[in-house]
């Protein structure tokens, strides 16, 4: 999700913050890109440079191409959200003396997830040794090396079997600056149970597009929704973060994104009579204003072996306000943690369309965490009935634009007795406080809530049968 001078993303414009079902929305963003590169520093053996007397060692085509083609080249391409493009020699040389420092601060490539915890899929993240090799490189002056040298083009992944492509009813120029988040009801008239099997995000103005989701809402509540839609005058509907109703998160989307398809034989369930809701952010200082008009590709199924679910881990007395998530104004380091059983009632209800009963074994294939902008770090971990605990999801410096579900590379088994804890931390201090209206807000005792200032602690497990 990227736009940035000096490398940064820009803090999302605050408007108002997410309700407990639809904040589930946005934990479906998944980053995703290659997770190709090299593991290990590598040497130019012969020494051949661009140009007479270029001395032997790190170069271009033989290092560091395959590490910014894997890591970086997702986003920063032409016409892509990324400020400048990388896809040559010449434009990294171009932008060389900002490369040391954001590379150097883990600012880029952003990544949440702190190493050592789980290994997850498209992880962007440098290893020590591309890091070292990276900032050995563009300290030795970005030598090009011999284009012999160059890497093979990476291998074509397999082809998206999509079966509907759903696009906005209407093109719609982005307004508020600098991000304008939009809804858009997209037509879905299947009048019979369908199982998303996978998503692909088609970006119309790419260079606009911050991040997506797609939800699905529920029949129940599909006339709330039309009446919202109708409210605004405009393609779509005005929201920050959620949907305004609630509604099961299907997936989500940021730049680089890949197709994403879900585990063999799983599937998010939509009901006949359902409508399905794209969310774009856009961020109007990455680019000029233009008519967009994206949609998203799906793949179906008519029935699955194992449905797909999403189970929330908090604790309920926080948005009931019975539990209250306090954080007082001015403090810097305030902790708030909550633990659910995997054979409470609740979680038995949430795991019935799986056809699983309470304590049964499940198998966890994406988790995801969620605060707002006070956010400081947060961890899911899984305390197992027999006193060992395994360790789901750590993000030891929490960005609010860089929040999202994360694909584990081996399902996460969960077994009877089994409790989920979640742990979330915040900085209420002055120096850590939002930009509201282009002014840094003062510090106030904040507890859950879906305004601008409020903060929530919302951890997400897609769950399914084993």
């Amino acid at each position: 999700m990227p736009d940035a001078s000096s490398l940064e993303p820009p803090a999302a414009h605050p408007a108002r913050a997410l309700p407990l079902v639809a904040a589930l929305a946005l934990l479906s963003l998944a980053c995703a890109s290659d997770d190709a590169g090299t593991d290990e520093a590598t040497t130019d053996g012969d020494g051949d440079g661009d140009g007479e007397g270029e001395a032997a060692g790190l170069s271009y085509w033989a290092d560091a191409k395959a590490v910014i083609d894997a890591k970086c080249v997702s986003c920063h391409r032409p016409d892509d959200i990324a400020p400048f493009s990388l896809t040559t020699l010449e434009e990294v040389r171009a932008v060389a003396a900002i490369l040391p420092a954001a590379l150097g601060s883990g600012s880029m490539p952003p990544w949440s997830p702190s190493p050592g915890c789980q290994d997850f899929e498209h992880d962007r993240s440098l290893s020590e040794a591309e890091l070292a090799l990276l900032l050995e490189w563009l300290a030795d002056g970005a030598p090009e090396g011999d284009p012999a040298d160059a890497p093979p083009d990476p291998e074509p992944g397999q082809p998206f079997a999509e079966d509907a492509v759903l696009v906005m009813p209407e093109a719609y120029t982005p307004t508020q600056e600098p991000d304008d988040y939009r809804c858009f009801v997209l037509p879905w008239d299947e009048d019979e149970e369908r199982f998303v099997t996978g998503y692909q995000f088609r970006p119309d103005q790419r260079e606009l597009a911050h991040h997506v989701t797609i939800s699905a809402v529920a029949p129940a509540s599909v006339a709330e929704l039309e009446a919202m839609d109708a409210a605004d005058p405009g393609p779509g509907y005005t929201c920050f973060g959620d949907i305004g109703v609630p509604g099961r998160a299907l997936g989500g989307w940021v730049p680089g994104s890949l197709a994403t398809t879900f585990p063999e034989g799983t599937g998010m369930r939509i009901s006949p009579g359902s409508k399905l809701v794209l969310q774009m952010h856009y961020n109007t200082s990455s680019a000029t204003p233009t008519a967009d008009r994206s949609g998203m590709a799906l793949s179906l199924a008519e029935s699955v072996e194992r449905p797909l679910t999403t189970l929330p881990i908090l604790d309920f007395g926080w948005p009931t306000g019975t539990t209250p998530m306090t954080i007082p104004a001015g403090e810097s380091k305030v902790t708030h943690a909550a633990t659910i059983s995997l054979d409470s009632p609740l979680v038995g209800m949430l795991i019935q369309e799986l056809g699983a009963e309470p304590g049964e074994p499940l198998l966890v294939h994406q988790v995801g965490m969620h605060m707002h902008y006070l956010g400081v770090s947060g961890q899911l971990r899984v305390l197992h009935a027999d006193g060992t605990e395994t360790c789901a999801l750590d993000i030891g410096a929490w960005d609010f634009n860089w929040q999202g579900r994360y694909v584990l590379r081996e399902p996460l088994e969960l077994g009877p007795g089994d409790t989920v804890e979640i742990t979330c931390s915040w900085d209420n201090s002055a120096a850590n406080q939002p930009i509201i209206d282009g002014a840094i807000g003062e510090p106030i005792e904040v507890g859950w809530g879906d305004g601008t200032q409020d903060e929530m602690c919302l951890g997400s497990m897609v769950v399914s049968r084993p």
